[in-house]
C-alpha cells in the first residue's frame, strides 16, 4: 500500500481558507434568501392594506332625478324632480325664508260647502307645492275666504264655488315656487319671469314670493292676496285684462295690479261695497 505524504503547513493553511470561504458563502446565501422572503412578505402586506382611489365627495347630486343606486355610499339622496330648474331658492324677504322647488304638490283633502246662492257652480281643488313651507290648510282657508266674500265673484248670482278633493275640478289653484310657476306657465305660453302668476288651462298658479311678500306699491298684504286670488280666478272664469278707467278710481280686479296700479288705487274685489261691478277698458 502506498504511503501518503503529510501536508505541508502551507497546504494546511490553504485548505482551511477554502473551508472558511465556503462556509461564508453558504451563510451569505442563506441571509440573502431570508431577506428576499421577508421583503416579498412585506410587499404583499402593503398591497393588501393600501386604500384604493378615494371616491369623489358629493358625487351624487341632490338635484338628480334618478335615485342613487344601492352601491353608492354617499349619504345624500336625490329629492327633487326633473320639473325643477333650481333645487333651492331664497325669497327676497327680510325674514330670509327659504323654500325648495320640487314640482310636486300636496292637496287639501277636505271639501267646503257651496259658496253662493245661484249661478254656475265652479269647483276648485287646492294644492301647495311640497317644499314651499306653507300650510296647505292655511292656504285653502285664505282662498275660501276670498271666494265667499260678498264683494267677490259670487255676488249677483253669476257663479257659485265649492272646494273639492277630486282631480277633475274646474280649477286647480296651486301655490308654487317661482321656478315651478315659470315652467308651468311657459308651457301655456305665458312668461312670468319668476315674478308674476298665471292661469294655465285648469290650473291657477300663484307665485309663492308674491303670496309671502306682496308687491312694493300695495302696502296691505291681505288686500293683495285677495286681489291675487280674484284676478287669477277671474281668468279661469274667462275674463281678460283691463285698464285703469281713470286716475284715483279703484282698480278693476282684472288690472295687472302686481305690475302697476296705472294711476288707480289698489282694489281686491270685483264689486264695490254697494254691489257695483268695478270695470275698465279692455287691455290688449
Amino acid at each position: 500500500m502506498p504511503s501518503h505524504r503529510p501536508l505541508a503547513p502551507r497546504d494546511v493553511d490553504q485548505a482551511r481558507r477554502r473551508q472558511v470561504a465556503a462556509v461564508l458563502a453558504v451563510v451569505v446565501l442563506i441571509v440573502a434568501i431570508a431577506v428576499g422572503l421577508k421583503g416579498a412578505r412585506a410587499s404583499e402586506s402593503e398591497q393588501s392594506t393600501s386604500p384604493g382611489p378615494a371616491s369623489p365627495a358629493g358625487a351624487t347630486s341632490t338635484t338628480s332625478t334618478t335615485p342613487p343606486s344601492s352601491t353608492t355610499t354617499s349619504p345624500t339622496r336625490a329629492t327633487t324632480s326633473s320639473t325643477t330648474t333650481s333645487p333651492t331658492r331664497a325669497t327676497p324677504s327680510s325674514s330670509k325664508r327659504t323654500y325648495r322647488s320640487t314640482g310636486r304638490y300636496r292637496a287639501v283633502p277636505t271639501r267646503s260647502p257651496v259658496r253662493g246662492t245661484k249661478g254656475e257652480l265652479i269647483t276648485y281643488r287646492i294644492e301647495v307645492e311640497q317644499g314651499a313651507r306653507v300650510s296647505p290648510r292655511g292656504f285653502a282657508t285664505a282662498v275660501d275666504r276670498t271666494l265667499r266674500h260678498p264683494r267677490g265673484w259670487t255676488a249677483r248670482g253669476h257663479w257659485r264655488f265649492q272646494r273639492v278633493t277630486t282631480t277633475d275640478a274646474d280649477l286647480t289653484i296651486r301655490l308654487a315656487t317661482p321656478d315651478t310657476v315659470d315652467k308651468q306657465c311657459a308651457a301655456a305660453g305665458a312668461n312670468t319671469h319668476g315674478y308674476t302668476s298665471c292661469r294655465a288651462g285648469q290650473y291657477v298658479l300663484l307665485n309663492l314670493d308674491r303670496w309671502l311678500e306682496g308687491v312694493p306699491h300695495i302696502k296691505d298684504l291681505e288686500l293683495y292676496r285677495h286681489y291675487l286670488v280674484n284676478h287669477e280666478v277671474g281668468h279661469g272664469l274667462g275674463l281678460g285684462h283691463q285698464r285703469c278707467p281713470r286716475k284715483g278710481s279703484p282698480a278693476p280686479v282684472m288690472v295687472q295690479q302686481t305690475l302697476s296700479l296705472h294711476g288707480c288705487t289698489a282694489n281686491a274685489w270685483p264689486r264695490s261695497a254697494d254691489g257695483r261691478l268695478i270695470t275698465g277698458p279692455s287691455a290688449p
